[in-house]
């Protein structure tokens, strides 16, 4: 089984693979104007793309082919030959979801999908947080060996993705200046994937309170801090 089919699995089958959506989903949709144009830039299999569309007007781009294969319907998909039917478009909304770890200028990036936004458009960011991957590693995966290297700089690792280039919310900060700043952070992912006993995390009562906690922690800075991902929106 290929790489992005295992990550197809955990995504779909696994009770943390959902968890993972119906926080992000949470967080993001009070910030979200109704009736409104998003891009789902990175889209990869179309999950966030198809759950907005039932409300909005959705174009998801993706470029890696084999995702595409496994892509939910619903929206309108762009793959990495009509990336070009992006050029004259402007969205209310960009998503950019675990994106600019695997990207050469991230910085580049922003500023390209910046001159697509409406006035007053906002984007919405997902990034991997070095901390958070740090506990991962010494926690989930009882490797504290792994756990120092990736804490004094290590390059990290995705296991689906390969290597990726982490960034602080002060990097990404100056990418988004001055015509973005960021008005809103969020942790994700804070503790859930912390613990290796996945039968508990298959009962309904550890979905629920699981769920609480983590609406909860999301908002707090020091909890923030340590989540494999923290999630920001921005205002102009």
């Amino acid at each position: 089984m290929s790489a992005i089919s295992q990550y197809h699995d955990y995504v779909y089958t696994t009770p943390w693979g959902e968890l993972f959506y119906e926080l992000l989903w949470d967080q993001l949709e009070p910030a979200l104007p109704k009736n409104v144009r998003i891009l789902d830039y990175g889209s990869g299999f179309g999950k966030t793309a198809h759950h907005l569309s039932k409300n909005n007007e959705v174009v998801a781009y993706e470029p890696d082919q084999e995702m595409l294969q496994h892509a939910e319907r619903g929206f309108t998909q762009l793959g990495r030959n009509e990336r070009s039917q992006l050029a004259t478009q402007r969205f209310d909304v960009i998503l950019v979801h675990n994106v600019l770890e695997y990207v050469p200028n991230p910085a580049a990036l922003i500023a390209d999908l910046q001159q697509h936004l409406t006035a007053g458009g906002c984007f919405s960011i997902v990034k991997h947080n070095a901390l958070g991957h740090v506990f991962a590693s010494a926690v989930l995966n009882d490797d504290p060996v792994k756990a120092l290297a990736e804490y004094e700089g290590a390059t990290m690792r995705s296991q689906s993705f390969g290597a990726m280039s982490l960034y602080s919310l002060n990097k990404l900060t100056s990418w988004l200046a001055p015509q973005q700043h960021i008005s809103q952070t969020y942790g994700l992912r804070t503790v859930f994937g912390l613990s290796a006993n996945n039968d508990i995390k298959g009962t309904a009562a550890w979905h629920d309170a699981m769920f609480a906690l983590e609406q909860k922690l999301a908002s707090d800075p020091q909890a923030q801090a340590v989540a494999f991902f923290q999630h920001v929106i921005t205002a102009d």
